[in-house]
């Protein structure tokens, strides 16, 4: 089935690419990591053409749950034990920073997205996880975020997450990418590329940079580690009661929900439970998975009836943290998101944007793409 976010959302018609050109920087993929970038980009008035093989917003980025979130797919604390304190809360912060440039796109382009900034739930599976989340919230605070526990209910509430229409956002910040002098195609595929150029059965791109935004699907164009692993969702009809009043993001990410503004109730995760069946390209969602979330509405009370269902292929990497930067083979790499996608992708199109247009960035060594 289609996802709820790309049944009806607006196109604007955009044709495919006909004829060679010319450009500072090229961008293959047209979901929230291309059009980040492109936006970023024709900011500081570099030309710019992003190709896009579908519609925008049409992979991973219109088939997510439509979260803002700061930090990683763990806590804090596990963040820490992973990454190191030092490395860890940079990462955070970059994340942080991420979620105001979504605000200020929202703002300054007037994107009509349903984008709210209720918060978030980060909600304990056992008690392992309980005792990292509360630790977690107290260093937090020490650094300035705004988080409170509510330890009835074994959870940490962060004050600054939000939520929105993920497709409507991608698409207005396209439109605005293009005010800026961004030239996007649809409908166009890449079939190779180098550091200086994109190649498509009709046309070449040269450019000063290749940027590949394509996740999950970086492997049909060039090496990488980025994993395809799929996710799924469904989501009912609205119902009167308002059970979440914030998106949910509980069992250290493998589950989450969230009420929309319309009462919709969307429930998606449970990739735990398939561990080897959740892989690979393919979009359709699965009876395991999906008799697992009707399950859990039940549990819920939920009896509306479930009117869309759908799963999406994330890119996962090696560390969980996105290969964002200029690989060895020239080519600039923003992807393998670890279904964070949406808690990168702004500040990750100002990171590559940077690194094009002067060669640095005070994070781009966290992310490197050829990192061990």
């Amino acid at each position: 089935m289609t996802s709820l976010w790309l049944d009806g959302a607006p196109v604007t018609p955009r044709a495919p690419l006909d004829r060679d050109v010319a450009v500072d920087a090229a961008i293959v993929g047209g979901g929230i990591a291309g059009i980040a970038t492109a936006y970023a980009l024709a900011r500081e008035g570099a030309s710019v053409v992003l190709l896009e093989r579908r519609e925008l917003a049409e992979g991973a980025s219109g088939r997510n749950a439509g979260f803002i979130l700061g930090g990683v797919s763990e806590n804090y604390v596990a963040a820490c034990r992973t990454y190191g304190a030092d490395r860890a809360t940079r990462v955070f912060r970059f994340t942080f920073a991420n979620r105001v440039l979504f605000r200020s796109a929202i703002r300054t382009n007037k994107i009509e997205c349903q984008a709210a900034w209720n918060g978030s739930d980060q909600l304990a599976g056992d008690d392992d996880e309980w005792h990292e989340i509360a630790e977690s919230a107290r260093q937090l605070a020490s650094h300035g975020v705004r988080v409170r526990l509510e330890p009835a209910e074994r959870k940490a509430v962060y004050d600054e997450d939000g939520e929105l229409h993920p497709v409507r956002f991608v698409r207005g910040l396209a439109d605005a990418a293009e005010r800026l002098g961004a030239r996007i195609h649809t409908g166009t595929t890449a079939v190779s590329c180098g550091a200086a150029e994109v190649r498509t059965p009709s046309a070449t791109v040269r450019a000063g940079a290749v940027v590949l935004c394509t996740n999950a699907y970086t492997r049909h164009l060039a090496p990488t580690r980025v994993r395809p692993v799929r996710g799924q969702i469904c989501v009912t009809a609205p119902i009167a009661r308002r059970l979440f009043p914030r998106p949910t993001y509980a069992n250290r990410g493998y589950r989450y929900w969230r009420q929309l503004p319309a009462g919709n109730v969307l429930v998606g995760g449970w990739r735990d439970t398939a561990v080897d069946e959740e892989v690979g390209e393919d979009e359709r969602p699965s009876e395991r998975i999906q008799g697992q979330l009707d399950a859990w509405l039940a549990t819920q009370g939920v009896d509306a009836p479930v009117t869309h269902r759908w799963a999406g292929t994330m890119g996962f990497s090696h560390d969980g943290l996105p290969y964002i930067g200029k690989a060895a083979d020239g080519i600039y790499r923003c992807g393998g998101f670890t279904g964070h996608g949406q808690g990168y992708a702004m500040a990750a199109g100002e990171l590559v944007s940077a690194l094009i247009r002067t060669g640095s960035h005070p994070d781009a060594e966290l992310f490197e793409p050829d990192r061990p």
